[in-house]
């Protein structure tokens, strides 16, 4: 599944606009963010984003060179959220967790199938991240924009499977019952467990005064190691950019 950073923001947009009405309508409305008078409060951030795989490695080198398939091929849907507990109005701390998937086809350079056809190669790459940060706000959280800085590390699991063909064969019974099934060949997984660190930047433009519009960049850095079926130790690089947006709950 593939999302344009600028459907992201039209998505945000309508969704501003729905947020802000339903603020308008209440009967007994609130100065905005007047709730964080004593600096302490909790936030909740739900986003939607591309993930940019750097994939600089020796696997991702060796799989471009021997399949057609460019690095941006791996830019794909991601998603998530952010717990976040404000300590006071420029310091906080963040739970966070994120989800991302995709699946590529990549035909050999090199090897043909029994049709004379580059032999069909599929990837697939899931990750989820759990990990923990520290969060800066420079003007505080009381400005109509609210910039914010952060960084902090964590757990990143996931899997990697290859597949190079697939064929497809019918079993029928007797009353003409026909059942299709389709079996790959050459497949290899790998699930990996490793640690990384993250930065990120980002904005808070509060609609009402539990709800705010978000934006935000993040750096991550990750490397893990393959095994399973993969042949021999093999680096994998899972560091890259994520360019998201989505909804806060100020509570």
């Amino acid at each position: 599944m593939r999302l344009s950073i600028r459907s992201l923001f039209l998505i945000l947009a309508i969704l501003g606009v729905a947020v802000a009405a339903a603020a308008q309508d209440s009967q007994d409305p609130e100065p905005l963010m007047s709730y964080q008078d004593t600096g302490r409060f909790h936030e909740a951030h739900v986003w939607m984003g591309q993930w940019m795989p750097n994939a600089h490695s020796d696997f991702w080198d060796d799989n471009f060179r021997n399949f057609e398939a460019s690095r941006n091929r791996l830019n794909g849907f991601t998603f998530g959220g952010d717990f976040i507990d404000h300590l006071d109005r420029h310091n906080a701390l963040m739970l966070s967790g994120s989800f991302y998937w995709n699946s590529i086809s990549e035909p050999a350079r090199n090897v043909l199938d029994e049709d004379g056809n580059p032999l069909e190669h599929h990837l697939d790459l899931a990750t989820i991240s759990l990990t923990a940060g520290y969060v800066f706000y420079p003007a505080g959280t009381e400005d109509p924009v609210i910039p914010y800085l952060g960084a902090g590390a964590g757990l990143y699991v996931g899997q990697l499977r290859g597949y190079r063909n697939s064929f497809t064969t019918d079993d029928c019974d007797e009353d003409g019952n026909c059942t299709t099934t389709t079996e790959y060949i050459d497949s290899n997984d790998s699930f990996f467990l490793t640690f990384g660190y993250f930065v990120l930047a980002g904005l808070e433009v509060p609609v009402s005064p539990h709800f705010a519009l978000l934006v935000d960049g993040r750096y991550t850095v990750a490397h893990a190691n393959l095994g399973g079926d993969f042949e021999g130790p093999s680096h994998l690089d899972l560091s890259g950019r994520q360019y998201s947006a989505g909804l806060a709950i100020h509570f």
